[in-house]
Formats: structure tokens, C-alpha cells, sequence
């Protein structure tokens, strides 16, 4: 096989964008469909991102869980150019626990995020509309004294009329972290602006030294972008994890100047 130097070819990191979304019975009807429709776009956008992406190649990991825990991809991440969205379909209770158990088990750079040029931190996005049916805060416990998630870009969506906002608060980390809406065609939006705004800001950041990309950035930018603003979203947590945001400024504001969008929230 060539040598990179030899074709002219900079190796790049991988950076791996991972999803846990909730599939249980509560989000039967218009909540999986809209959450259908948000991955397909979000997907197609970051393909868009990944053509544009010099320092990283985005891969994307998706795990879902309800009664039981299943990967979308069995063999492990896909490069977004390469990956397939496969629709999900709901149904049972809603295991945070048993996905918590099971991505701490993958989020190794032995394991999951192997890669032969190396991986950048990943960008973990939560997604929930109700409470946890098993005993989840054993889990998220033993993956905090997991590097990989302490470190990741960590993001949570609380949808829908009665989310656990605790919940998902602990596990992104931060309460400015975390969108908490009931409007679905929101979320579907503003998750696809968090994806390709994380995607973007963790890749530059990592790669320039620069220690700016986090949950709480990525959902301030993502809110900037699609001009609302934090009192449109802001369920009034009280609840605030205590752990290091790792802001490089105390302002916590970013450039996102290289992402130009078109009027339909697409980028180009």
C-alpha cells in the first residue's frame, strides 16, 4: 500500500459524531417520525460538511434504546459518506441505563473508535422525550471515570410535553448544554444545526489546539445560527453538573464564519 507522503495525502483523524436517541413506547407517532426526518437531514448536511472538512473524517455512530439496546451499525462507525440512515420505529421502556452500560463499553480507542491515524473527541448527542425506566444513575456514574465521555462534546435534547430535563441534563453535563423543547419541528432543526455546528467547531478546535468546542458552545451557536434565543428553549434548570466546561474565553463565544448557510438552514 502507498505511503500518504507518497500520493499526497494528509492522513485525518477520525471524528466520531454519536447518537443515543430514545426509541421507547412514549415516542410512538409524530415524535419518530419527526426524529426520522431530523436524522435523514441531519445526515445529508453533514455530508455536505464532511466534503469541506480538511482536518477530520466524520464518522457517525448510532445507538438506540427502549426496552432493549441495539447499534444501527452492528460493525462499528460509518464515514458519513458511506453511512445509510435506516429509519427507527418505536415501542417499550426506556433503558438509560442499559445505554449508558453499553456505550461505555464501545467508547474505547482500543474498541470502538479504533482508528489507524487516531481519533479526536467525540461529539455525543442525547436525545430523550420522558423518564428512565431502569436505575440509570449507577451507569452514568462509571462512564464519568471513562476519559473519552468526561471529555467529549456532549449535547441533550429534552422533547416533548414531560421530559426528564434532570436526566438529560446529567448526562450532557451542563444545563446550557442541553435544548428542552416541545416543539418538535424545532428539534429537528436544532438538531441539525448542533450536529453540523459540533462537527465543525470540534474538528477546528482539536486540531488548532484551541479548546473551545463544547456542549454548551455548540448549543449557544446552534441557537445563534437558527436565531433564537435561550428564552425560546430555557426550561429554568436549576440542576447544574459540576464539572469543567474547559472554556478558553470567558465570554463563550466562537466563529462560526466558515459555515455559511442557505435560507433553509443548509449548509454550503
Amino acid at each position: 500500500m502507498p505511503l500518504t507522503s507518497d500520493i499526497g495525502v494528509t492522513p485525518k483523524k477520525d471524528l466520531h459524531v454519536i447518537y443515543v436517541l430514545d426509541t421507547s413506547g412514549s415516542m410512538e407517532g409524530i415524535p419518530i417520525q419527526m426524529l426520522n426526518q431530523a436524522m435523514q437531514e441531519t445526515i445529508v448536511v453533514l455530508k455536505k460538511v464532511a466534503k469541506r472538512e480538511a482536518d477530520a473524517q466524520l464518522k457517525i455512530s448510532v445507538l438506540e434504546f427502549s426496552t432493549g439496546i441495539r447499534w444501527m451499525n452492528e460493525s462499528g462507525p460509518v464515514d458519513v459518506e458511506d453511512f445509510i440512515w435506516m429509519d427507527l420505529s418505536a415501542g417499550g421502556l426506556t433503558n438509560v441505563g442499559g445505554a449508558l452500560k453499553e456505550l461505555n463499553s464501545k467508547l474505547t480507542v482500543e474498541k470502538y473508535l479504533k482508528s489507524e491515524y487516531g481519533a479526536m473527541l467525540p461529539i455525543i448527542i442525547f436525545m430523550t422525550d420522558g423518564y428512565a425506566t431502569d436505575e440509570y444513575k449507577k451507569e452514568l456514574e462509571r462512564i464519568k471515570t471513562n476519559s473519552l465521555f468526561r471529555k467529549a462534546t456532549r449535547i441533550g435534547f429534552a422533547i416533548g410535553d414531560n421530559p426528564d430535563v434532570d436526566m438529560i441534563t446529567r448526562l450532557a453535563g451542563d444545563s446550557e448544554a442541553v435544548v428542552h423543547t416541545d416543539n418538535l419541528a424545532l428539534f429537528a432543526r436544532l438538531l441539525r444545526f448542533a450536529s453540523v455546528t459540533a462537527s465543525t467547531l470540534a474538528g477546528t478546535s482539536q486540531v488548532s489546539g484551541a479548546i473551545i468546542s463544547n456542549g454548551r458552545n455548540v448549543v449557544s451557536g446552534a441557537l445563534r445560527e437558527t436565531g433564537i434565543s435561550r428564552d425560546e428553549i430555557d426550561p429554568g434548570i436549576e440542576y447544574r453538573e459540576e464539572e469543567t466546561v474547559n472554556l478558553e474565553r470567558e465570554d463563550d463565544q466562537f466563529s462560526t464564519t466558515d459555515i455559511t448557510w442557505d435560507d433553509d438552514g443548509e449548509v454550503w
